[in-house]
C-alpha cells in the first residue's frame, strides 16, 4: 500500500499541473505523423483521469490505449518544439507513471 501512495503523489502533482496548463495555441488539428495531437491530448487525458478516479486501476482496453498514447506522445514531443515539446512531454511522463503504476500494482508481492 505503501509502494502506491508514494507512487500516485507524483502523478496528482503532475496531473494538475497539466491540467492548469493550456493545450498549446496553434498545435489544434495539427497532426504529427498521422497522429491528431488534439485526440491524442484528450485520449491520453481521459486514460489518466480515469486512473485517477479508479484508485489507481485501468480496465485492460484504457491501459492498452494508454500505452499507445505514451508511444505517440513520446513522438509528439520528440517532433515538436518549445511549448508544444514541453506539453506532450508532460504527457508523455503521464502516462509512462500511470503504466508504471498499474504494473507495480499487478506484480505479485515477494
Amino acid at each position: 500500500m505503501a509502494t502506491q501512495t508514494t507512487t500516485r503523489i507524483p502523478i496528482t502533482a503532475l496531473w494538475e499541473k497539466h491540467l492548469s496548463t493550456s493545450f498549446p495555441p496553434g498545435l489544434a488539428g495539427e497532426e504529427v505523423e498521422h497522429m491528431d495531437l488534439t485526440l491524442l491530448d484528450a485520449a491520453t487525458a481521459g486514460c489518466i483521469a480515469e486512473f485517477l478516479q479508479n484508485d489507481g486501476t485501468l480496465d485492460l482496453g484504457r491501459t492498452a490505449m494508454l500505452g499507445l498514447c505514451h508511444r505517440h506522445a513520446a513522438v509528439a514531443a520528440r517532433e515538436l518544439e518549445g511549448e508544444g515539446q514541453e506539453y506532450f512531454h508532460r504527457l508523455e511522463t503521464l502516462a509512462y507513471e500511470v503504466l508504471q503504476a498499474i504494473r507495480d500494482r499487478e506484480l505479485p508481492a515477494g
